[in-house]
């Protein structure tokens, strides 16, 4: 993985105010974008995950996220997990913590609080750019051991995911029965997520598209506590674009 230097700071016009943080933060620069192409008629589904290849130009994408923007952000990072490679920081600012860790959870790298950016935004980076590359090493690993199995069952995606899996939890020496519950629970509370984002936070709607009842979609909501509020998309997104 190649050392971060050049970052794109990502912005709407809700958060001009961060276009001051353009700029060098040795050994980092940092340009910035708007976001208003992305606003312009685009679906959740196209939006962010078209402009991956052209943010492949960059080592890091810096994107401003706050209360009015954070239903569309979380969709966009969303769709587009599968398509981006440019790490994710989220620039949050009057966020309360789960709606942090819910970016996280849809493919931000790493989150930093808008008051804190002059002075830890050099830091932060190297200490993202560690892990990531520790992250690579053991994906890396974890190939190395199970690509016999996974050549065995090259054509079904799901099996050959879950055997690598497996075989991850079994290498590590991870109990059976611990194992198996991590894995029920990373899918619950992903499925969820999707679905709530799929159905723009619309409890019912997620729900009957999951073909599960209210009352036992709205217990997993509770169990994983997750708030649907936070995947409530504005009617109009183009109202956030510039003006």
């Amino acid at each position: 993985m190649k050392p971060i230097s050049q970052c794109v700071l990502l912005i709407d016009q809700a958060s001009l105010w961060a276009q001051a943080y353009a700029g060098t933060y040795k050994p980092f620069q940092v340009f910035s974008l708007s976001f208003e192409p992305l606003l312009q008629g685009d679906t959740p589904e196209q939006g962010l995950r078209h402009w991956a290849t052209n943010l492949l130009y960059y080592d890091l994408a810096i994107i401003v996220v706050s209360p009015s923007n954070l239903a569309w952000v979380r969709s966009q990072l969303h769709y587009a997990r599968a398509y981006l490679r440019t790490p994710i920081l989220a620039l949050v600012k009057d966020l309360k913590p789960v709606a942090i860790q819910d970016l996280l959870d849809a493919g931000a790298a790493d989150f930093i609080m808008d008051h804190r950016f002059a002075t830890e935004f050099p830091i932060r980076v190297k200490i993202l750019q560690q892990r990531l590359q520790k992250s690579v090493n053991r994906s890396q690993t974890v190939q190395e051991i199970s690509s016999p199995v996974l050549e065995a069952h090259e054509t079904s995606s799901l099996e050959a995911y879950t055997t690598a899996l497996a075989t991850r939890y079994a290498v590590h020496s991870q109990p059976f029965q611990q194992a198996k519950n991590t894995v029920i629970q990373r899918f619950e509370k992903a499925y969820i997520r999707a679905a709530l984002v799929r159905n723009q936070g619309n409890i019912t709607r997620a729900a009957r598209c999951s073909q599960k009842h209210r009352r036992s979609f709205w217990e997993l909501m509770r169990k994983h506590n997750i708030d649907a509020e936070i995947y409530r998309m504005p009617a109009c997104p183009e109202q956030l674009s510039i003006r």
